[in-house]
């Protein structure tokens, strides 16, 4: 082909491409070649509706109720970076009643428990868990939920003034100021996570966890 005749031939070719192609059944088709297809994807000449094509390798049928979540499920919190429900810290409600209305809300799957270090342990050598993971394991068993936890090394929420180490650490642990809080004043502090005692103190927290997993699960 000559140059001039493929330029041409390029240039005639979205004219052509509006006409479209009939939708043909399975039954009885004849699979020799058909007309052809331009300017589109070449999904064949059956419409997508003939076999459900547009279905997915699994969905969910409706319901009128909630289903649990085989996955990771909708998360309550038990308890979060500031502490249990506005109303508990403010005295209006027991911790009791916060877990009780949390995990009787038909939607939640996870009692989540989200506290600093200082919240499962007051002293070297054991674990004094804050009484809110035994209600909520208790809460989780009578209602067929589960329960997830994360123990933080830091809390950005109580500072200046106060800080996620238990109170036996913190003057055997140096903390770093790592720049201005915003607003409020002060400085953000932060465990020198490299200092020797920080280590063996946290290496201690983890062991303790592994050997009272029943405790807390």
């Amino acid at each position: 082909m000559r140059r001039r005749d493929f330029l041409k031939a390029a240039v005639l070719m979205p004219a052509v491409a509006t006409a479209d192609v009939p939708a043909h059944l399975w039954q009885g088709y004849d699979f020799s070649p058909g007309p052809p297809v331009h300017e589109r994807l070449n999904q064949g000449p059956f419409e997508i509706d003939q076999d459900e094509g547009w279905q997915t390798i699994l969905f969910t049928s409706p319901s009128e109720k909630p289903q649990r979540n085989p996955g990771l499920g909708l998360v309550g919190y038990a308890w979060e970076e500031n502490g249990p429900s506005l109303a508990a810290r403010a005295g209006r409600e027991t911790l009791e009643q916060h877990i009780e209305k949390m995990s009787g809300l038909p939607f939640v799957d996870v009692l989540y428990i989200r506290c600093d270090w200082r919240n499962v342990q007051t002293r070297p050598g054991r674990l004094d868990l804050n009484p809110v993971f035994h209600l909520a394991m208790d809460a989780a068993k009578r209602k067929g939920l589960r329960v997830a936890f994360r123990i933080q090394l830091s809390n950005y929420s109580f500072q200046p003034n106060e800080v996620a180490l238990p109170e036996f650490l913190r003057d055997r642990v140096p903390m770093v100021k790592i720049g201005r809080i915003p607003k409020e004043g002060g400085e953000f502090r932060e465990p020198r996570y490299n200092d020797p005692e920080f280590q063996r103190a946290f290496a201690e927290l983890n062991d303790l966890s592994l050997r009272n997993s029943k405790e807390i699960l």
